[in-house]
């Protein structure tokens, strides 16, 4: 590992809290310049009140920290390769202190991932500069990004959008969970950044990877070049691992080693599917069972292409549950049975 890397904070959310000043004027302090600091607004470049949360941010920074803070815009996608653009990378390159917050992080990963935002976070760090991400911003620098809105607000079956994974500079495989403890759910799961423990671990059986969870109101502040992490704020740090789960309460400091031998390579990952793919694949199996049934009923007096058909529908009923998909799979017994077909699974 580089031994100029920079210093990233982590946090699971409060970022203006009066809690978390501390972690901002840690990351200035060491800063040269008080005016080589930038907010980047994509995470919340799509909300109508978008400026009024830049001129709350602006004032955040002048009034707790001391610090004229400055806007590097990129809100939407349109925005990309125009004048501003390319000027707003231009002042993030000189930048020594990075801030980016809240929002949808579905909508920054899209702004961010495989581009040159991307590749500017990862020069940032790996020339020394100090960044610190939080809530939605946050959720981006792992292997993969939770869609928080998607999943929790619209509906839509889990599943994992591009992360930047600007923490592997620092040999930490895993994707970011903010809202880690998150109980706003009342008598319904709302930890895990919303989306709940349930649904996340469906997930994980989709495409594994390590989880690094960050609670409310809490840091972790990673140090490259002195290979050091430290966890601050009112909550904890959890390690999420395919072994066990590994807390770091508030307070506590270590070397980075210790991260990442919790943390190593995720070789569990599978090939994610887009979600467009995901829906041909649902479309095709549900049109399959559709033609199963219709063949049932037709040849339900011909002996020999029921058997036919029947030993097809065994076989993917075998693969179906293979996966762990035992809903789908009951829905072609019972086809079979409709048939008055008896079906008895070993």
């Amino acid at each position: 590992m580089s031994t100029t890397l920079g210093t990233i904070a982590i946090l699971g959310s409060g970022e203006t809290s009066p809690n978390l000043v501390s972690v901002h004027r840690e990351l200035l302090e060491d800063c040269n310049e008080k005016n080589s600091s930038y907010i980047l607004d994509s995470p919340f470049g799509f909300q109508e009140n978008a400026d009024l949360l830049v001129d709350k941010l602006i004032e955040f920074y002048k009034t707790s920290l001391n610090t004229d803070i400055k806007l590097a815009t990129f809100r939407k996608m349109s925005d990309l390769n125009t004048p501003q653009f390319f000027k707003s990378i231009a002042l993030l390159e000189k930048a020594e202190f990075i801030f980016a917050g809240p929002g949808s992080p579905s909508y920054a990963s899209k702004l961010w991932a495989e581009g040159e935002i991307e590749n500017l976070f990862k020069n940032h760090i790996n020339k020394g500069g100090k960044a610190l991400f939080a809530s939605a911003a946050a959720s981006t620098l792992g292997e993969f990004t939770l869609p928080v809105y998607e999943i929790y607000k619209v509906g839509i079956d889990p599943y994992w959008e591009k992360g930047l994974n600007v923490l592997k500079l620092f040999n930490l495989n895993c994707t970011v969970v903010p809202h880690f403890n998150n109980k706003e759910g009342g008598n319904h799961d709302t930890s895990y950044s919303y989306v709940g423990a349930k649904r996340v671990n469906s997930l994980l059986n989709i495409a594994y990877t390590n989880l690094l969870g960050i609670d409310e109101h809490t840091a972790l502040i990673i140090t490259g070049r002195e290979n050091k992490y430290k966890v601050k704020g009112l909550g904890n740090v959890t390690l999420v691992t395919k072994d066990d789960n590994f807390v770091i309460e508030s307070g506590s400091e270590g070397k980075l080693s210790d991260l990442q031998s919790y943390l190593s390579e995720s070789n569990f990952i599978k090939s994610q599917p887009t979600e467009k793919e995901k829906t041909n694949i649902k479309d095709e199996l549900s049109k399959k069972i559709a033609d199963l049934e219709i063949q049932v009923e037709n040849n339900i007096k011909n002996t020999h292409s029921l058997e036919m058909v029947v030993n097809e529908i065994n076989q993917l009923r075998k693969d179906l549950r293979n996966e762990k998909k035992y809903d789908v799979s009951d829905s072609l017994r019972n086809i079979l049975e409709n048939a008055d077909i008896q079906v008895e699974d070993s």
